[in-house]
C-alpha cells in the first residue's frame, strides 16, 4: 500500500538523507501520550520507544499541511522500513512492526521533500503496543525469510541477465541487482555495477550522433549513466567521479552550456556524497564548477555543506554573492537563478516574514548587508530591461520576468530591504504584459466575489455575470462547497444552475472524487468505498477502484479489510480476466491487498489476469511496427512507455508485494510469465520489494 520509488531516487533518499536533514534530540514516546510537533525544511525528528522481543507496536504519524516520509530503525541502526502512503500532505501514515530483537527502536519524521521549501505540522501516538500474537510473529518471520530468498534468486537472476539481447534492458537490471546486492555480497554488487558500466560505455561508443535515432538513443543512455552515478557515488564517490569523466555524452544538439549544466549537476551530486567524510574535498568541486559558471545544483551543495561544516558553507555564500554582485544577471539565467536561490540563506530577525516567523538558524549563511545587497541588485536589474513592446522575445526578456516573480513573491519583506519596491515592480510588470492583461477583467471580479462572499450572496451576484462564463463560474463556486465539505450543497448548485450536460457531469464527477479523497487522506476508508459505491459514472469509479484497494488494511481488521476488498471486486464486471487497462490495474491492486489476508483468493484474481498479459505480449508481438512499437531487438521494450511494458511493470511490483507474505506463490506466478525479458524484470521487483519489506 505504499509507494514503492524508483531505484534512483531510492538510493538517492537512503544515503544522501543524513546529509539534507538537520538531526533533533530524540523524544521517548510513550502509549497514550500523542506528540504534536511543527517540522520544517532540512529538519528530521527522531522518536525512541523501547520494546522486548516479539513486542508489536503499531503508531501513526497524522499529516497536517506536509508530505513526510517515516523511517523505522532497529537497536543496531538496521533500517527496516520507509513509509509514505499516496496521500500528499494531509492524511495518516500507519506503521506497525513486530520486535525481532529487544532495545530501542527509532523512528525518523521528516519531509518527504527535504531540501524545497516547506513546514508544517504532524501528530504521532501509538495506537497499540503489546506482545505479538503467534500470528504476528510467524509473519515477522517470514518477512525475514522473504529478505533472504530475495538475496537468493540474485544468483538467478545474473545467470538471466547475461542471456538478455536488449542493452538498455541488461544494464538496467545490472544496476538494480548491484543496488540490490551491495550490503550482501559487495564482491557481486561490484562485478554488476562493473559490468553495467563497461556495457554502457560501448553502447555509447557505437551509437551514431548522425542518425535519426540518436535523439532518443541519447535520453536513454544518460538516464541509465545518471542510475549509475546515484548508485555508485554513496558507496565509491572517486570511482564515480571516474566514471563520470571517462563517459561523457555529447548532447544531441550544440549547446556548451546545456552541456555544463548537465555534467556539474552529476559531478555535484557526487561531491555531496563526498561531503560526509570530507567536505573541503567537496567545496573544492564546487568551486571548481562555479569558475566554469553557474548551476542551480550549487544551492543544495550549499544547503547540505550547511549542515556539515557551517563556517564552510559561509566562506563559500560570500564567494557565491561576491561574484553575483559583478554579474549581470540579465545575460544568465542561471545566475539570476542562483541569486534568488540565495536569498533563502537570509539572516536571523529579518523584518516583514508573512507569517510572522524570523528565519531558521538552519539556514543562515548571509549576513545582513549581503542580503540587502543581494536584494537591491535583483531588484535593480529586473527593472533596468526594457522592451519595445509587449509582444517582443529574448532571453533577457524571460529572465527579467523570473526576477521580478522572485521578488514579488517575498510579500512585505521587499519593501523593508527597498522601499516602494512593490508599486515599481507593479509598473514595470505592466509594461511587460499590457494593462489589459494585468488589471483584473470580468471573470477576475466574479473570482473575487466567489472566494470572498457568502454562498447565497454570491449566487445573486454570479447570475448577473456574463453568459459565456456564468456556467463556469458556478463550478468554481460549487468546487469552494464541495472544499468546505458542503457537498450536498456543492451538487445543488450544480443541478440547479448548469444546464450543460457534459459540464454537469464532470462537475458532478469531480465533487464525488474529491469527497472520496477527502475520506482516504482523513484515513476513513471505510467511507471512501461507500463513496465509490455511489459514483454516478460507472467508468470514472473503475477508474478508482485502484486507488481505494491501496489503501485498504492499515489500522483495520482483517475481516473488515476483506469485506471492503469483495465491496471493490463486486464494483468492477464479474469476468476473470480484464476489459481494458483499468480494470486490469484495478484487478491487481485487489490481488495485492488480498494478498495480506487470503492469499489463495489473492491468485484467484491475479492467476487469470497472468495468463491474459502472456495472451497480449503475443498479439503484441503481431502488432508490433502498425502503429506501435512494442519489441526492439526481439524482446519488449520495456522503456518506451508503451501499454504492455506498463502493465508488465504492474504485475512484478504487485507479485514483488505479494512475496512479503508468500514468496513460494509469487516466485511459480513469475515463473509463469513467458517471455523471459519480464521474467526478469519480475525476479527483480521481488528482490527489491522483499530487501524494503513492504
Amino acid at each position: 500500500m505504499y509507494k514503492l520509488r524508483a531505484l534512483v531516487f531510492v538510493s538517492c533518499l537512503l544515503f544522501s538523507s543524513s546529509a539534507i536533514y538537520a538531526q533533533q534530540t530524540p523524544t521517548t514516546l510513550q502509549p497514550g501520550t500523542p506528540i504534536e510537533r511543527t517540522v520544517e525544511t532540512a529538519e528530521v525528528h527522531t522518536f525512541v520507544v523501547k520494546l522486548e522481543e516479539n513486542n508489536l507496536l503499531e503508531f501513526v504519524v497524522e499529516q497536517k499541511g506536509i508530505d513526510l516520509v517515516v523511517r523505522v530503525m532497529s537497536p543496531n541502526g538496521k533500517r527496516l522500513g520507509e513509509y509514505d502512503s499516496p496521500n500528499g500532505d494531509n492524511g495518516p501514515e500507519h506503521v506497525s512492526l513486530v520486535a525481532s530483537t529487544p532495545g530501542s527502536y527509532q523512528i525518523l519524521v521528516g519531509p518527504l521533500s527535504p531540501t524545497q521549501g516547506s513546514s508544517g505540522r504532524y501528530v504521532i501516538k501509538i495506537l497499540e503496543l503489546r506482545k505479538a500474537t503467534e500470528q504476528e510473529i510467524k509473519a515477522g518471520k517470514n518477512l525475514e525469510i522473504a529478505k533472504a530468498r530475495g538475496i537468493a534468486l540474485l544468483a538467478d537472476i545474473e545467470a538471466a541477465i547475461a542471456q538478455i539481447k536488449s542493452p538498455q534492458t541488461r544494464i538496467r537490471s545490472q544496476i538494480q541487482a548491484a543496488q540490490l546486492l551491495w550490503d550482501a555480497d559487495e564482491k557481486r554488487a561490484l562485478k554488476c555495477i562493473t559490468d553495467a558500466m563497461n556495457g554502457m560505455k560501448e553502447y555509447l561508443a557505437a551509437l551514431d550522433m548522425n542518425s535519426v535515432e540518436y535523439f532518443e538513443q541519447y535520453a536513454m543512455v544518460s538516464q541509465i549513466r545518471t542510475d549509475i552515478i546515484h548508485v555508485l557515488a554513496p558507496r565509491d564517490p572517486d570511482a564515480a567521479l571516474s566514471f563520470l569523466y571517462s563517459s561523457v555524452i555529447q548532447l544531441p544538439y550544440d549547446s556548451r552550456y546545456d552541456q555544463f549544466i548537465q555534467e556539474s549537476a552529476l559531478e555535484l551530486s557526487i561531491a555531496e556524497e563526498i561531503m560526509a567524510k570530507d567536505p573541503k574535498r567537496a567545496l573544492q568541486i564546487a568551486r571548481k564548477i562555479l569558475k566554469k559558471g553557474y548551476s542551480g545544483a550549487l544551492l543544495n551543495t550549499l544547503s547540505i555543506l550547511k549542515s556539515k561544516n557551517p563556517e564552510l558553507a559561509s566562506e563559500f555564500a560570500n564567494e557565491l554573492v561576491s561574484k553575483l554582485l559583478g554579474e549581470k544577471l540579465l545575460k544568465s539565467t542561471e545566475a539570476a537563478n542562483v541569486a534568488t536561490g540565495l536569498l533563502r540563506f537570509r539572516p536571523l530577525g529579518n523584518v516583514g516574514n508573512p507569517d510572522g516567523r524570523q528565519g531558521l538558524a538552519l539556514n543562515v549563511l548571509l549576513s545582513e548587508d549581503q542580503y540587502r545587497e543581494l536584494t537591491r541588485k535583483l531588484f535593480d536589474e529586473a527593472l533596468a530591461f526594457s522592451l519595445p513592446s509587449p509582444q517582443s522575445y529574448s532571453p533577457e526578456r524571460d529572465t527579467s520576468w523570473t526576477l521580478l516573480n522572485s521578488l514579488q513573491s517575498m510579500g512585505p519583506e521587499l519593501d523593508s530591504v527597498v522601499p516602494g519596491a512593490h508599486a515599481a515592480l507593479h509598473k514595470k510588470m505592466l509594461e511587460f504584459t499590457g494593462a489589459a492583461v494585468v488589471a483584473e477583467n470580468e471573470a477576475n471580479e466574479y473570482d473575487k466575489q466567489i472566494a470572498d462572499r457568502p454562498v447565497d450572496e454570491a449566487l445573486q451576484a454570479l447570475d448577473k455575470a456574463p453568459a459565456q462564463i456564468r456556467e463556469q463560474l458556478f463550478v468554481q463556486l460549487a468546487s469552494r462547497e464541495a472544499t468546505k465539505g458542503e457537498t450536498a450543497r456543492a451538487r445543488e448548485i450544480l443541478n440547479e444552475r448548469v444546464v450543460n450536460p457534459y459540464q454537469k457531469r464532470q462537475a458532478l464527477a469531480d465533487i464525488d472524487q474529491q469527497e472520496m479523497y477527502k475520506a482516504l487522506n482523513a484515513g476513513k476508508v471505510e467511507d471512501a468505498v461507500r463513496i465509490l459505491s455511489a459514483f454516478r459514472d460507472p467508468r470514472a469509479r473503475v477508474s478508482q477502484v485502484a486507488q481505494v484497494a491501496n489503501r485498504v488494511g492499515a489500522g483495520q481488521k482483517r475481516a473488515t479489510a476483506v469485506s471492503l476488498l469483495e465491496q471493490l471486486r463486486g464494483m468492477l464486471p464479474p469476468a476473470p480476466q480484464a476489459q481494458d487497462q483499468e480494470q486490469m490495474t484495478a484487478l491487481l491492486e485487489i490481488g495485492r491487498a488480498f494478498s495480506r489476508y487470503d492469499v489463495r483468493r489473492a491468485f484467484e484474481i491475479i492467476d487469470p489476469l497472468i495468463d491474459q498479459f502472456n495472451e497480449m505480449c503475443a498479439a503484441a508481438r503481431t502488432l508490433d511496427g502498425f502503429g506501435a512499437s512494442y519489441y526492439v531487438d526481439d524482446e519488449m521494450n520495456l522503456q518506451n512507455g508503451n501499454n504492455i511494458a506498463a502493465i508488465a511493470s504492474q504485475i512484478s511490483n504487485v507479485l514483488g508485494s505479494i512475496a512479503l507474505t508468500n514468496f513460494d506463490r509469487a516466485k511459480a506466478a513469475s515463473d509463469r510469465i513467458r517471455l523471459p525479458e519480464i521474467r526478469l524484470k519480475t525476479y527483480l521487483d521481488i528482490a527489491q520489494i522483499t530487501q524494503a519489506g513492504k
